[in-house]
């Protein structure tokens, strides 16, 4: 929605009556979050102004600080949190879960969530109505990158075999809403200007808990994104290319035990020089163009290329 820039036509601060009125209109439309939330967004004892824009949008902020609701219809039916707002309460909302980092990059280039995206966990999908306020996050990383209205409701999605449009972006990390703030910052390590990624501390904290999780399921997990099945509906995994990987994966014969000569001779040839890195570099590079590069993905970010074709992917 804010891909444009678009003047406001007035900037006006809100009366007593109307901040208290605002106040409950959060409240209906986030009805799991707490006074001390509303309070986070809703300072009682600071100044809220309003900017009004001409189609009808209505964006309320902290004076002098930062945006923290929006309401596109202008009459309360359509109110959102904006990031920055998420970034204080990140529970605000319920949220999604996308697959992996490498799939912001798409919503932050302005595209919707599709149901491929998203990473379903074990208990299934979560409950959901049609029109309802839902964030979007990465995993690793508590704070959302995107806010939207979702298209249908989980019976209606588990029906369409979680094929389709998920949720409509209304705004996103990285939009003009984002940038029209003096005070724009960004909430932690995970987010890039062209893509967010998990936030390092909390996927430190992460392993402190739960230190018996296999790293090799996450990475495998990554590998399987498939990033341009995440914007459209016309891309299906191909099964033949499944088997033929699984079978490969079976075939393999990894010895139980090695001598101590053996694992002496096998570091000895592990030692590669710049020169053979370089060439290993190469090859992947033009691997990854040949397979699984396609024309419509470019122009890409070269970090974009390096995470999601040549790191994950190797």
């Amino acid at each position: 929605m804010f891909k444009k820039n678009v003047d406001a036509k007035a900037l006006q601060r809100l009366s007593g009556a109307d901040k208290k009125k605002l106040r409950r209109t959060a409240k209906q439309r986030f009805p799991q979050a707490s006074d001390d939330d509303l309070d986070a967004i809703l300072p009682p004892k600071v100044e809220i102004t309003v900017a009004k824009y001409p189609s009808r949008t209505l964006v309320y902020g902290i004076e002098g600080e930062l945006p923290m609701l929006f309401d596109i219809d202008g009459r309360g039916h359509e109110l959102f949190p904006t990031v920055y707002a998420l970034w204080k309460v990140p529970y605000l909302l319920p949220a999604f879960t996308l697959k992996g980092g490498e799939v912001s990059h798409f919503i932050l280039g302005g595209a919707d969530l599709m149901f491929p995206g998203i990473s379903v966990p074990p208990e299934g999908l979560p409950s959901f109505q049609a029109g309802q306020p839902w964030s979007v996050k990465v995993p690793g990383n508590p704070a959302p990158i995107a806010v939207g209205t979702t298209t249908m409701s989980n019976t209606e999605a588990l029906k369409a075999g979680l094929r389709g449009k998920a949720l409509r972006i209304a705004h996103y990390y990285k939009d003009l809403l984002w940038a029209s703030a003096d005070g724009r910052y960004v909430p932690n390590e995970g987010f890039y200007d062209d893509m967010v990624i998990e936030d390092p501390n909390f996927a430190s904290a992460s392993q402190h808990i739960d230190s018996s999780e296999d790293p090799s399921e996450g990475k495998q997990d990554k590998a399987a994104v498939d990033v341009s099945e995440c914007l459209t509906e016309d891309h299906a995994i191909n099964s033949e290319t499944i088997e033929n990987v699984t079978a490969g994966v079976s075939e393999l014969n990894l010895p139980q035990e090695k001598t101590t000569e053996e694992q002496t001779e096998e570091k000895e040839h592990q030692h590669l020089s710049t020169e053979e890195i370089d060439s290993l570099l190469d090859i992947c590079l033009l691997q990854a163009l040949h397979t699984n590069v396609k024309d419509k993905d470019l122009p890409m970010p070269g970090s974009i290329l390096w995470y999601v074709y040549i790191v994950i992917s190797h």
